[in-house]
């Protein structure tokens, strides 16, 4: 049976938000859906019973398909996995904290609809600390300068893909990633739309000001024009521990 939208999520250290995350993301799917769905959890190494949590849920959704990495290889990595076996159509990323609502993906899908690759869902009002904020506009700035961003639109991790663009861009092999800049290598025709973005519920989130300056370094190195002078070590982007589906 055609899967019509996959949706992938990476965790970590979330057990306290995903009973609440799946029960409202699988009420949208089936509103959405007039054929078959599929949620990608890729467990990125948690430190709490996130996966245990992960476990017990997929006993009541038939529809969850579940990754365990080997260990912790960063968000980014871990949706790059995800991708890797996504089956549908339409392909949506989302954060594991609840700050995307599920029920915004309707959205998403109606923008995708009008002709484009790629729709990113860019916060009407943002939750996050200051200094998370400042981050945002430093990589938005490194965006503009060494990816081919279009003019004016804007970028989150909570965006929805269209198949072929995904089989492309699992084909980056770089240890480090970020997927905005690969997906700007693929495609110019994205678009962004406005989407509520909802305070976190519980815990922290895992970037702080020192793991946004290495991000942002980061991001220069391996995907600027400085790239193809570095010899960068060959490294796995993940190694998956365990499958259930």
């Amino acid at each position: 049976m055609v899967i019509q939208i996959s949706v992938v999520i990476p965790v970590y250290n979330s057990e306290k938000t995903l009973a609440e995350l799946i029960l409202r993301l699988t009420h949208t799917l089936q509103k959405l859906c007039t054929i078959q769905y599929e949620i990608i959890l890729v467990d990125d190494h948690s430190q709490d019973d996130s996966y245990r949590e992960l476990q017990r849920l997929k006993k009541h959704h038939p529809q969850i398909k579940l990754i365990q990495l080997e260990r912790n290889f960063s968000q980014q990595n871990a949706l790059m996995c995800g991708l890797h076996y996504a089956e549908g159509t339409f392909i949506i990323t989302m954060d594991d904290d609840l700050q995307h609502p599920p029920e915004e993906i309707e959205k998403l899908l109606k923008k995708l609809e009008e002709g484009y690759d790629v729709v990113f869902g860019i916060p009407i009002k943002k939750n996050h600390p200051k200094y998370r904020n400042v981050g945002t506009k430093l990589i938005r700035w490194l965006f503009n300068k060494i990816c081919a961003k279009p003019s004016g639109v804007q970028v989150s991790s909570f965006r929805i893909m269209r198949r072929n663009i995904v089989k492309q861009l699992i084909l980056n092999t770089t240890s480090f990633v970020y997927l905005a800049p690969i997906i700007f290598k693929v495609t110019s025709n994205v678009a962004d739309i406005p989407v509520i973005h909802d305070q976190r519920k519980c815990g922290e989130s895992n970037y702080n000001p020192y793991t946004l300056i290495k991000l942002f370094i980061k991001v220069i190195l391996y995907y600027s024009s400085f790239s193809k002078y570095l010899p960068f070590p060959k490294k796995p982007q993940f190694v998956i521990k365990n499958i259930q589906w």
